[in-house]
């Protein structure tokens, strides 16, 4: 059996104290596993919650002291990054460095209203590898995200992110 985020996060004693309740659904994993093993599909939601961590509501801990957001944050990046890091995909990786930065970027640019849909696109990239059109999908992803970062527009992402089936719950994590 695969570890969900929760038990990826009781293993730490500093963070099991700080685990909510009701335990989180994953809303990403779903999504990319296929092509992304469920082990390793795990390790997106636990960077997301890193994300939310810094940047917004997260779903999974709510730390009890002042700036633990921070560290708890780097946590769950690094555990997650590790994650994916063993699919050997380098788009894969570069393309989640990319959205963790990018992603940081519009939080500070005031666009939070871009970051559901770049999350979402990102994951139906990631979903798209092995497909017959990855490397469109791949190429959409670039282009949408060079729009966003230079132009402030966010269609592409949007565009890129109608692939993927509703991810309920997303927008309220980020405060949209």
């Amino acid at each position: 059996s695969v570890p969900r985020v929760r038990a990826v996060l009781a293993q730490e004693p500093a963070l099991a104290a700080e685990l909510v309740e009701p335990a989180a659904e994953a809303l990403l994993a779903p999504l990319v596993a296929p092509p992304l093993t469920p082990h390793q599909a795990v390790g997106l939601d636990l960077i997301l919650e890193g994300f939310l961590l810094h940047h917004g509501h997260p779903r999974h801990l709510s730390p009890n002291e002042p700036g633990r957001e921070v560290l708890a944050g780097d946590y769950c990046y690094a555990h997650g990054l590790v994650r994916i890091a063993e699919a050997g995909d380098l788009f894969v990786i570069e393309a989640l460095a990319d959205l963790i930065a990018l992603g940081a970027g519009v939080v500070a640019a005031g666009r939070r209203e871009a970051l559901t849909p770049l999350w979402r696109a990102t994951a139906a990239a990631i979903a798209a590898r092995g497909s017959t059109d990855a490397d469109a999908v791949g190429a959409s992803l670039i282009e949408a995200k060079r729009r966003l970062r230079v132009d402030g527009d966010p269609s592409g992402v949007v565009e890129v992110a109608a692939r993927l089936p509703p991810t309920p719950g997303l927008a309220e994590a980020f405060g949209e």
